[in-house]
């Protein structure tokens, strides 16, 4: 059975030979997929991340220290609308996109 051009994968039946596949397509396929998997291992993945503290104290300027997973103690303003802190709570702080400069209390925990 001859194949006419050529067809996505899902488009093959079991039994057709692929022989019959140009091999440029194929070749273009691999190429794409490593240029692919090359962009993978070298871009900087850069995603929220957030964690579980304390209030260690509360500040004059109505930030709040804690200590964040390296144990590196942070000041930090709270995202929560009208909340009110203590020292001692738990609180869940999160670093968006991995910028530490924007790092702030997003939940109680």
């Amino acid at each position: 059975m001859k194949i006419q051009g050529w067809f996505p994968a899902p488009f093959f039946k079991k039994g057709i030979d692929m022989e019959y596949t140009p091999n440029k397509n194929i070749n273009a396929v691999e190429m794409l997929a490593e240029q692919i998997v090359k962009l993978i291992k070298t871009h900087e993945h850069k995603y929220d991340k957030t964690f579980a503290s304390a209030i260690k104290s509360i500040n004059k300027d109505s930030t709040y220290t804690i200590m964040d997973d390296g144990g590196v103690e942070r000041k930090l303003k709270c995202s929560i609308p009208n909340a009110v802190l203590k020292v001692g709570q738990y609180v869940w702080v999160k670093v968006p996109c991995g910028r530490l400069e924007d790092m702030h209390i997003c939940g109680i925990k």
